[in-house]
């Protein structure tokens, strides 16, 4: 039923029981009605979807945020006299965004030729099950995270450059409510438990690569 005919059959409904009000009261009433039934069914569906949530949380593997500071990188912004490629929470301008990877264990920078013959592409791969816009955790192995164009007379990032952490549960809660959620909506988007096609949890490109993959891929 739609909205109108909806308000027209409370506003039958409650004319045998409000004879006493004006028709502006009853469309009122009526419309308040129909109000509090969106909500409830709105209630309802934020519980299942926060149950969906609570269930990924519990289900999947520790969390981890990976940061990173590594300058003489070519595609980060020049400031201070320098290019560094840098993460910042929150982020601001001239920083990135860290990525989070289940279950990491150690980080590893590998150098492949970069398509300017003097400079390499450096990518930062984290020893883990996968990077969570990917949706759901992969096996065990290398992963791409982040990419740097570095001159190959420059220094190579070290794992001091990288800093791994471990999320409490609550922090893990929050990320991957803010990664399913809907930016245009502000509704949570979960589907197929863990992945959405709304929010860049099924990977659309390019993205968390293992180094055989990485490797053929151009710079």
């Amino acid at each position: 039923m739609n909205k109108i005919g909806l308000l027209i059959a409370l506003v039958l409904i409650s004319a045998g029981t409000g004879a006493c009000q004006s028709e502006g009261d009853k469309v009122a009433q009526a419309e308040n009605d129909y109000g509090a039934k969106l909500t409830d069914v709105q209630n309802q569906k934020d519980k299942e979807v926060q149950e969906q949530i609570r269930q990924y949380v519990e289900e999947t593997p520790n969390l981890y945020r990976i940061t990173w500071k590594v300058c003489g990188d070519w595609n980060a912004p020049y400031k201070n006299g320098t290019r560094c490629n840098e993460t910042k929470i929150p982020r601001t301008k001239g920083y990135f965004q860290p990525v989070y990877v289940w279950g990491a264990d150690r980080v590893q920078f590998v150098n492949k030729q970069d398509f300017v013959s003097n400079f390499w592409t450096t990518g930062l791969f984290v020893k883990s099950r996968g990077c969570l816009n990917l949706g759901k955790p992969r096996e065990e192995g290398l992963y791409n995270v982040k990419n740097f164009m570095l001159k190959k007379t420059g220094t190579t990032p070290t794992p001091e450059n990288v800093k791994v952490e471990v999320l409490s549960k609550q922090e893990k809660q929050t990320v991957v409510e803010l990664a399913f959620k809907d930016a245009e909506t502000e509704n949570y988007a979960l589907t197929n438990f863990g992945v959405s096609a709304t929010t860049g949890l099924i990977p659309t490109g390019k993205t968390c690569l293992t180094v055989d993959e990485w490797k053929k891929t151009q710079s």
